[in-house]
């Protein structure tokens, strides 16, 4: 049994040896690998899917990874030179002189960022060893950073003192109350690793402001209610929309009580990027009140939505009343004794977003007959490598 690791942000291979590496089968990405001259080699011993850096790890450095902010304490406690390897970002502090700083006692290379206020800008620059490290002059507050999910209120700009420049690694949303007078007064720049959510009504301003924006800029239509999550909406439910223009990028679910009238009360447009399951009877409607790129999967009696991981076994299809749509955006297992004539009178139709799992090839004919939508796979089980694997998937650090 082998070892399939899924997505590792930080790889370790600095104190790698034969025995811990073995009985891994296969890592699908590493945002960073380690290593030194001695455990270069696992590199290509090890099967990784994708590495989106690779550095070696400088003898006697210190890593840090994350934010580190160097005052005068931190300068202070450095006795003997200081070999700094970085995963993130350093800031020098503000308050610190710059005879304070020096080259023979601080070293930083490493992969990230290095902010320093513009009378210390040359100094921190002379502690950067490694070229790939870039050295921004920042004015006003050092730079606040905010990793993950971070939605930008008035709060949040009412409590800041000073201009702040602010970073983002990950997704940045602007609130939709957000008052941009406020955003232009108190953001002094704006840098973005990944995405930015903004509404139609903020684009403009957002523009004006200086931003460096590594990643995608995504506007949702001024006017538009933002649907954030998976939504099941049924004939009470489909009430609680103040809002009839809608905009998501997750599934939307009709229960088949939602009739054509609740439709045409409550919504006018549907912009979205995903899928849309209702009813066969609403199919016409939604075609009408949704983008093209839409995908609305109808179905005639009922549904079933797999979400996670599900198996199902032959007498459980059996124990299906009607003809069943089944839509599988998680992964769906068909045991062993699943049969192809059972699947023929109990489902209606198979859209397959995500994996569908079969043990044996001869169930493959019968399946495909079914499918209606594929933007997914059919595995068989047999041939799947990982099934007796152990499966371990988003590690934030993994040392081997």
């Amino acid at each position: 049994m082998g070892q399939i690791i899924g997505n590792v942000g930080v790889l370790d291979l600095t104190k790698a040896t034969e025995e811990s590496i073995q009985g891994i089968d296969e890592i699908s990405n590493a945002g960073v690998v380690l290593y030194r001259p001695e455990t270069a080699h696992f590199l290509t011993r090890l099967n990784i899917g994708n590495i989106g850096k690779s550095k070696e790890l400088p003898e006697g450095a210190q890593l840090h990874q994350g934010v580190l902010t160097i005052d005068q304490g931190y300068l202070a406690s450095i006795k003997d030179t200081l070999k700094l390897f970085i995963i993130g970002v350093v800031i020098f502090d503000k308050n610190i002189d710059s005879e304070q700083i020096s080259k023979e006692k601080l070293m930083i290379s490493g992969i990230g960022k290095v902010y320093a206020p513009s009378h210390l800008s040359g100094a921190a620059s002379s502690t950067v060893t490694d070229g790939t490290i870039s050295v921004s002059v920042y004015e006003g507050a050092p730079p606040r950073i905010e990793n993950g999910e971070f939605t930008l209120t008035n709060t949040y700009l009412d409590g800041q003192e000073e201009k702040v420049n602010l970073l983002v690694n990950g997704v940045l949303q602007l609130a939709r109350d957000l008052d941009m007078d406020k955003f232009n007064e108190k953001i002094n720049k704006l840098e973005v690793n990944g995405v930015v959510n903004v509404y139609g009504e903020q684009e403009t301003e957002f523009y004006r402001k200086k931003a460096d924006i590594t990643g995608v800029v995504e506007v949702t239509p001024a006017g538009y209610e933002v649907i954030s999550k998976l939504t099941r909406i049924n004939s009470r439910s489909v009430r609680r929309f103040k809002n009839n223009k809608i905009y998501t990028k997750r599934p939307i679910i009709f229960e088949a009580d939602v009739t054509r009238e609740l439709i045409s009360k409550t919504f006018t447009n549907i912009q979205t990027s995903s899928y849309i399951v209702c009813h066969e009877s609403l199919e016409d409607i939604m075609y009408e009140i949704t983008n093209i790129e839409a995908e609305i999967l109808p179905y005639e009696h009922s549904f079933v939505l797999i979400r996670d991981d599900e198996t199902w076994s032959n007498e459980e299809f059996l124990a299906l009343e009607n003809p069943v749509n089944f839509i599988v955006d998680g992964q769906l297992t068909l045991e062993k004794d699943v049969e192809g004539v059972v699947l023929k009178e109990k489902v209606a139709a198979v859209d397959i977003l995500s994996e569908v799992i079969i043990q044996e090839k001869k169930l493959k004919g019968s399946l495909q007959n079914l499918v209606r939508v594929n933007t997914g796979r059919i595995i068989e089980a047999e041939k799947d490598k990982n099934k007796d694997s152990v499966v371990l998937k988003n590690v934030g650090e993994l040392s081997l």
